[in-house]
């Protein structure tokens, strides 16, 4: 069936660094935009809300407005009040913490919480560590991650343990929420707010990431078309027949071309 929309990624795919972006991405979303194709930047960034990821992206020169952004930071507030957790200590940005202190959530750096949500926290430490281990242990803290993914890239283009590694690392060591609750792509509510957004049913749409396993594999799994970018953290070496894509590129420039948007 025709791809009739997309769910893009972003680190890797539109930007790198910090929000730079890469080749072809800026003429890509101005088509889409042009030709008014359904699509969402589809992050599981844990840094920025929807508003700020805009802004930044505006000001590079992307014609992108928050509603064009699909974030767990958006989900995870509504799903944390259903699940009445009121009380949290976060392992992530000071970003995120303040994020969540104005959705209304009470943010402690003590144990004696209703729940331990994870984030990408680059100042990690042992402390953080021992305080989320001890809440989820001994105070029975529900697990929560802002996404699933395995691996991530820094800005140095350096790769380290993802969000949900970390998460699954705690959850692991406490016995606990083995299937804990992750609000980025491929979680159930993610999914379902993206695909009644775009309007569209799974095998009309494609995927656009350079995630091979948690992207790439695991939305093909749902009927999508799985496109391959190898501009950020994954090589066409790492292509296995669990990880195989429908399309692989080296820049969207060649994905324009090759899918006849331009």
């Amino acid at each position: 069936m025709k791809i009739k929309g997309f769910l893009i990624d972003l680190d890797g795919v539109l930007v790198k660094g910090d929000f730079e972006p890469l080749e072809g991405a800026i003429e890509f979303i101005s088509l889409l935009k042009d030709k008014n194709i359904p699509f969402k930047i589809a992050t599981s960034n844990s840094q920025y809300s929807p508003e700020e990821l805009a802004k930044k992206l505006q000001e590079k020169g992307f014609k992108i407005e928050k509603e064009d952004i699909l974030s767990p930071l958006s989900i995870a507030p509504i799903y944390l009040k259903e699940e009445n957790i009121k009380t949290l200590f976060v392992i992530g940005s000071e970003n995120l913490r303040r994020y969540l202190k104005e959705k209304g959530f009470s943010i402690k750096d003590d144990e004696f919480v209703d729940g331990v949500l994870v984030g990408l926290d680059k100042n990690l430490s042992f402390e953080k560590l021992k305080t989320a281990t001890t809440a989820l242990k001994r105070e029975k803290a529900k697990l929560f991650a802002l996404n699933g993914n395995k691996i991530s890239q820094d800005n140095d283009g350096k790769l380290f343990p993802g969000v949900g590694s970390v998460a699954k690392m705690l959850s692991f060591a406490c016995s606990c929420n083995e299937d804990f609750k992750h609000f980025g792509k491929m979680s159930d509510v993610y999914n379902k707010i993206a695909f009644k957004e775009l309007g569209l049913k799974p095998e009309e749409i494609a995927i656009i990431s350079d995630d091979l396993f948690v992207d790439v594999a695991g939305y093909q799994s749902l009927g999508l078309t799985g496109i391959f970018m190898t501009t950020g953290k994954y090589s066409e070496e790492d292509i296995t027949e669990e990880a195989k894509p429908d399309f692989v590129f080296h820049s969207l420039k060649e994905l324009i071309k090759k899918l006849g948007l331009s």
